[in-house]
């Protein structure tokens, strides 16, 4: 018997699955106590003795979202091993994301520090953020630890090279269709490639790897240079934990892989939507 299109259909995606494995972290977050050298998010982040706090375009403090102690990911392939890795946003309803690619950071930052000096207090860190209401706007509400697994992981759906190498590989065994897009070939083969793979990669906060979206990629092949995922952070409404972009959605931050190799954080996609 030959097989159905949903076989074929699974078959081309487990090839592409296959062939794109790279290696990536999977992050979840706990509510266990927080130091202030911690990889976290929310809370007060880590400055080194003399350095200012990071502002927005009106120059008011920004807030801390994430930071990682590149200690803690020490096995993951052109990422920083030490250091703390940072990412700031503003308290607005757009999180400080201006929804443009290239994405400038005015209104959100990321900053490296490539050394961490554990005589920091915590006192001190306060002092510079005493005067900084509480976020009202934020996806953040407290602040939680990150803990960290290695895993490998393959093109996901929602990353849009996926399309492009999926119908290549359909073409080839259906050569008469004419298939531009995911959505020519049917509701119910789109159902069985795209949004059944996709569910895999729901709730998911990591380094490296692919992308999750609740809409779509914002990169496209004019501005492929935001090759690798430097950093992913999904909505997580367990109890204690209470991480929510917008309306259940995803936060994204991509990177060209030779300035991640360089750390030059500088020139970073940022990213969010929600359903």
């Amino acid at each position: 018997m030959l097989p159905s299109r949903n076989e074929i259909a699974a078959r081309i995606r487990e090839e592409i699955i296959n062939s794109t494995v790279i290696p990536c972290v999977n992050i979840s977050l706990s509510a266990e106590p927080c130091s202030l050298f911690d990889s976290k998010v929310g809370g007060l982040p880590f400055l080194p003795k003399g350095a200012k706090p990071p502002v927005d375009s009106k120059g008011k403090l920004l807030y801390h979202l994430a930071q990682i102690n590149c200690g803690d990911i020490a096995g993951l392939p052109d990422f920083p091993h030490a250091g703390m890795l940072q990412f700031f946003i503003r308290d607005d309803d757009l999180y400080g994301c201006p929804f443009t690619v290239p994405s400038p950071q005015k209104d959100w930052k990321v900053i490296y520090y490539p050394e961490i000096d554990r005589t920091v207090e915590p006192s001190a860190i306060a002092a510079l953020y005493a005067n900084q209401p509480k976020a009202e706007l934020s996806p953040i509400d407290h602040e939680c630890k990150m803990n960290f697994v290695p895993l490998q992981e393959g093109l996901t759906t929602g990353d849009y090279r996926y399309e492009q190498l999926f119908l290549k590989r359909w073409k080839e065994t259906f050569p008469e269709e004419i298939a531009d897009s995911f959505f020519d070939l049917g509701t119910d083969l789109y159902d069985a490639i795209f949004d059944e793979a996709n569910e895999v990669t729901k709730l998911c906060s990591k380094m490296s790897g692919y992308p999750y979206f609740t809409q779509f990629d914002p990169r496209s092949e004019e501005t492929e240079q935001y090759d690798t995922l430097l950093f992913q952070l999904d909505t997580d409404m367990r109890k204690g934990i209470d991480v929510m972009w917008g309306d259940a959605g995803v936060g994204n931050f991509f990177i060209n892989r030779e300035h991640l190799k360089r750390l030059d954080f500088s020139d970073v996609l940022y990213n969010w939507d929600c359903g």
